[in-house]
């Protein structure tokens, strides 16, 4: 890249925590996005019967965290004929992984076996998907799009700076997505289920390339600039967490947070409290993409090596 499941419980009161957020968060935007609404049927590529809601992951801390493990000995889910970029896992744990100078969107099965791939023009980098969709960052536009079960442009942003266009999105709550508009240093909350304009939530974020939420509910940005971890409160406040300076990829489970290091070629675990971190996977060239699945397996790009590794997250067996 220049160039993404919380328990019940938690997941309720996240989103609950991120609209108080979202609807004290400053307003005024210097660059104004464009919902489009244009659609265009399209076969449905997403799971139609998601399986049951797993039970409540019990919250682990960085004491649980296994050696690090180093990239020759992690398990290799896929490899790629061309470069990968970034991944996400669906309800039934199918893994997407989006391939920008390729403009290729590839599905694949739990155990890496291929699906299908599609074309996805503009440059295809960050992905999030839900219940009800796949979305993409369309780097090359500075746009995201649908691109399943329907296709269609959800949001265009305006790009007059010489900066690569957005990186990383992810699922926010209450049908919303999180997008750094990453040219712009913003960070946007974008409706997916009708046309309607994004909201400003921060400013001021250097170079945005992905966000999650904390088990506090409290909203978190990747950087690719310094600081490089910050912690957007339910509050208004702000906060930089621990001392990274070039970050690709921010994902939460069970308690704590994981990012890709660019700068240092490792998948780091945080804790989203103290910004305390230990390394969990070394010697990755490129890790341009994660994602965990709801049964804590970590999934995780390298651009470098064209390949798909897994790892369990801290605290997880098997």
């Amino acid at each position: 890249m220049n160039a993404p499941a919380r328990p019940p419980l938690a997941r309720a009161v996240a989103a609950l925590m991120i609209s108080a957020a979202l609807a004290g968060c400053t307003t005024g935007v210097s660059s104004r996005p464009t919902a489009v609404p244009t659609v265009r049927p399209r076969a449905t590529a997403i799971a139609a019967t998601p399986p049951a809601t797993p039970s409540p992951t019990p919250a682990v801390t960085l004491a649980s965290c296994a050696a690090a493990v180093d990239r020759g000995a992690l398990h290799v889910v896929h490899r790629f004929a061309t470069s990968p970029d970034d991944v996400a896992v669906d309800v039934a744990n199918r893994i997407w992984v989006t391939a920008r100078e390729a403009n290729l969107l590839t599905t694949l099965n739990p155990d890496g076996s291929l699906v299908s791939t599609q074309t996805v023009a503009g440059g295809p980098d960050g992905i999030a998907v839900d219940a009800s969709g796949v979305y993409v960052a369309q780097q090359n536009v500075n746009a995201v799009a649908v691109v399943a079960p329907a296709t269609r442009t959800l949001v265009t942003f305006p790009n007059r700076t010489g900066n690569a266009g957005i990186d990383g999105i992810a699922v926010g709550s209450g049908g919303q997505l999180l997008v750094p508009d990453s040219p712009t240093g913003q960070l946007f909350s974008v409706p997916v289920q009708q046309p309607a304009a994004p909201h400003l939530v921060a400013t001021g974020l250097g170079r945005p390339v992905d966000a999650t939420t904390d088990p506090a509910g409290d909203i978190v940005v990747a950087s690719e600039s310094t600081p490089a971890l910050v912690v957007l409160s339910a509050n208004g406040g702000r906060r930089t967490l621990g001392r990274f300076a070039d970050l690709d990829e921010v994902v939460e489970h069970a308690g704590l947070l994981y990012v890709t290091e660019l700068d240092r070629h490792d998948v780091v675990a945080v804790d989203p409290v103290s910004g305390a971190s230990t390394p969990i996977a070394v010697n990755l060239p490129a890790p341009q993409g994660l994602a965990v699945t709801a049964a804590g397996t970590l999934e995780i790009v390298d651009a470098t090596t064209n390949a798909l590794y897994s790892l369990p997250a801290c605290g997880v067996t098997g």
